[in-house]
């Protein structure tokens, strides 16, 4: 019995020290923080709809409205990694405060600079 449950843990923490070997998932991508990565819009866009829409719609709480095209633009002057790690960690600025993800616990690094591409591209704006 006792040769059983020492198998059984030994191959549990084997297993488990494989499975953390292991690369980062494609959907995670988190390598991405540079300015050259081609952002997947239809996927900005199911985000922007499920998470970012209540703030940005109108412009809640300070958040740059969709259609305020200045803002976006101070807001893109500043460059697209920057905006991007705001979008990403959160970030207090003079108008309000962006929340670490716009509380999208379940979005990845990919789903944020996806949504940030589709802000940008609705608002008119090319950030730098």
């Amino acid at each position: 019995m006792k040769k059983v449950l020492s198998f059984i843990l030994i191959s549990t923490f084997f297993v488990g020290f494989l499975a953390s070997c292991g690369g980062s998932s494609s959907s995670d991508n988190s390598d991405k923080a540079s300015s050259s990565y081609t952002a997947n819009l239809e996927n900005g866009k199911a985000v922007y709809d499920r998470s970012c829409v209540a703030c940005h719609m109108q412009g809640v709480a300070g958040a740059a409205a969709l259609t305020d095209k200045a803002r976006w633009e101070a807001s893109a002057a500043k460059g697209i990694d920057t905006l991007r790690a705001h979008a990403l960690h959160g970030f207090q600025g003079e108008h309000g405060v962006m929340l670490e993800k716009g509380s999208c616990a379940d979005c990845s690094e990919t789903d944020v600079y996806d949504a940030v591409a589709y802000i940008l591209k609705e608002a008119g704006v090319e950030a730098k």
